[in-house]
């Protein structure tokens, strides 16, 4: 598990939003775990986004946003950036835009797996970094942030000979 900290600027990712329910869903960390159980058909949603937005740079972002976790229900929104010149009129139906606030993370890089390992690498590297690597560093979660997973070339698996790797974004702040 490679770790960077990080300054990241504010931005703004667009994507499709479903929503789901699931008990003991908190943050982007608990995604994985169900991502055999969900129906979403990620590349149909992304050659939408792609199609209604030219990203500067290339990549997508997947994250929780407006968890309850009283009844489980949260949204997941798998997006790209949505930069200052795209067009709010090409946002559909069941697209949101969600800003994404600048600030310190904690930027972990997933190790290279063969993409059928992909789910449960990112899912081990998350309860590494809740279980381990959170508690034993000087920072602690800034729950007053949103956490991301960011996926760029280095997740498509044809472009690596099957194996790819992605990066997990968490705010943090210094331990008080």
């Amino acid at each position: 598990m490679q770790v960077q900290i990080k300054e990241i600027k504010p931005f703004t990712v667009v994507g499709v939003a479903s929503s789901h329910s699931l008990l003991n869903v908190k943050s982007s960390a608990d995604v994985p775990a169900y991502w055999n159980t969900i129906a979403m058909d990620y590349g149909k949603h992304l050659s939408r986004c792609y199609d209604a937005f030219t990203p500067a740079i290339h990549g997508e972002y997947g994250l929780c946003y407006d968890v309850d976790e009283k009844t489980g229900a949260f949204m997941y929104l798998l997006g790209v950036a949505f930069d200052d010149n795209a067009d709010d009129a090409k946002i559909e139906p069941d697209m949101r835009k969600v800003e994404i606030p600048g600030g310190l993370y904690a930027v972990f890089t997933t190790p290279k797996v063969p993409s059928e390992q992909y789910p449960q690498s990112i899912a081990d590297t998350w309860e590494q970094i809740l279980t381990q690597w959170l508690p034993q560093s000087q920072y602690e979660y800034d729950d007053l942030r949103l956490d991301f997973e960011a996926y760029d070339e280095r997740d498509h698996a044809w472009l690596h000979d099957n194996m790819v790797q992605m990066d997990i974004c968490v705010p943090i702040r210094e331990r008080e």
